[in-house]
C-alpha cells in the first residue's frame, strides 16, 4: 500500500492527521522513504549527500574532537546514532587503527530495516545493530564515544501555530480531494507555554515540539554513566526559530508539501538550543561545521596542497554545497 494511501485512509477515519505522524509514516513506514529498496537513499546518485559520503576528512574531524578530550584513550565503545550506510563509523574505525586506538565495542543505532541489512553486511559481525539505545552493553573499562550526522533532523515533529495566548496544532486533511493545513485544538497547549514560558511568542508564530526527540535525548542521558564523548552534526539553529522548518528531498531537489508522496525525505531543522538545554550540566558547546572543520582537521590536511582535499574540505566547511559551514551545527559535551 503507498504512502499516499495510507495517509489517505487515516484522513478518512479520524479527519487529520498530525504533521509528525504523517512524516513519522512518510520516512520510517514499511513503504516509507527509509525502507524501501529500490533505490539508494545518501549517495551521489541517491536522494541526498551528507559530509560523510563526501570525505572522510569529516569522520577524522570528528575523532579529533574525542581525542582532545581523551588524548590517551585506553579502549572505546563507538556509538553512532542513525549510521545510515555505515561510512561515518568506518571513517572512524580507519583513523582509530591508523593511530592504535584499541575499539572494544561498535554499536550502530537504526531504525530503518533497509539501512539495517546494509550495514549487517558491511560490518559483518563486528558491529551491534539495535533499533534503540535501551539494547546497548556498557563496559567499565570502554570511553562511550557517541556521534552522530544528520539524524536528530530525520525526527519527526508536530507544529503548532501561536494565536491569541494559544498553541494550536497544525494538522493535514483533504477537503474536495485536495490536501491542506488546519489548525486545530490541542491539549497540550497549556503544556506548551509552560515548557518554553521563556519565549516571547507572538500572533502566527510556529512551534516544532517533538516527544519522539525528547524521548531518545532521554534514552541518551540514560546511557551517560561512565566516562564519554558526545558529538552530534546537523543541520538546524541554534536558538529556536518560531518557523516552519521541514524540508522536502527527493533527487537532491527540493519538493513542496504534497507535491509527491513517495521517495521523499522530510527532515525538520534540528533546535539545537533544546538538546544544550537538555544536557546543561555537561556544559554542552555548539559551533558551526565551518568552526568544527577549521578547529578539529588534523593538520596534515590543513597544511595540504592537494587540489582534491581542498576541494573536499571547501565543499563541507562552506556555502557552494547546502550552505553546510554555517547551516549546520555541531554539538558536543563529555564527562572524564
Amino acid at each position: 500500500m503507498s504512502i499516499q494511501t495510507k495517509v489517505d485512509q487515516i484522513i478518512k477515519n479520524l479527519g487529520s492527521i498530525s504533521i509528525q505522524d504523517f512524516i513519522e509514516i512518510s520516512n520510517f513506514d514499511s513503504e516509507g522513504f527509509y525502507n524501501t529498496e529500490n533505490n539508494d537513499k545518501i549517495s551521489v546518485k541517491g536522494h541526498f549527500i551528507t559530509s560523510p559520503e563526501i570525505t572522510p576528512l569529516f569522520g577524522y574531524t570528528v575523532c579529533n574532537q574525542f581525542l582532545e578530550k581523551f588524548p590517551k584513550p585506553k579502549k572505546v565503545h563507538l556509538l553512532e546514532l542513525g549510521p545510515g550506510n555505515g561510512t561515518l563509523t568506518q571513517d572512524i574505525i580507519n583513523f582509530f587503527k591508523s593511530h592504535h586506538i584499541s575499539i572494544g565495542q561498535i554499536t550502530l543505532i537504526e531504525k530503518s530495516i533497509y539501512f539495517q541489512k546494509k550495514l549487517a553486511t558491511k560490518f559483518s559481525n563486528k558491529a551491534n545493530i539495535y533499533e534503540n539505545l535501551s539494547q546497548i552493553d556498557q563496559k567499565n573499562d570502554e570511553i562511550l564515544f557517541i556521534y552522530s550526522n544528520e539524524f536528530f533532523d530525520a525526527i519527526g515533529s508536530k507544529q503548532f501555530i501561536y494565536k491569541k495566548d494559544t498553541f494550536y496544532e497544525i494538522a493535514i486533511t483533504k477537503d474536495q480531494n485536495l490536501y491542506k493545513l488546519i489548525y486545530q485544538n490541542s491539549l497540550l497547549s497549556d503544556f506548551l507555554k509552560e515548557y518554553y514560558c521563556s519565549y516571547d511568542f507572538k500572533d502566527g508564530d510556529i512551534l516544532e515540539h517533538s516527544n519522539l526527540m525528547l524521548n531518545i535525548l532521554e534514552e541518551i542521558k540514560i546511557n551517560l554513566n561512565g566516562s564519554f564523548f558526545f558529538s552530534a552534526t546537523d543541520y538546524g539553529y541554534k536558538k529556536i526559530s518560531k518557523k516552519n522548518s521541514l524540508r522536502l528531498i527527493s533527487n537532491h531537489e527540493k519538493v513542496n508539501f504534497f507535491e509527491q508522496f513517495e521517495n521523499v525525505d522530510y527532515s525538520f531543522g534540528v533546535n539545537f538550543e533544546l538538546i544544550k538545554n537538555f544536557f546543561l550540566n555537561f556544559k554542552p558547546i555548539i559551533s558551526t561545521q565551518k568552526d568544527l572543520i577549521d578547529n578539529f582537521l588534523p593538520k596534515q590536511f590543513q597544511n595540504t596542497n592537494d587540489d582534491e582535499t581542498l576541494k573536499a574540505i571547501e565543499l563541507i566547511k562552506g556555502k557552494e554545497f547546502d550552505d553546510m559551514g554555517s547551516s549546520f551545527y555541531n554539538i558536543s559535551f563529555y564527562k572524564i
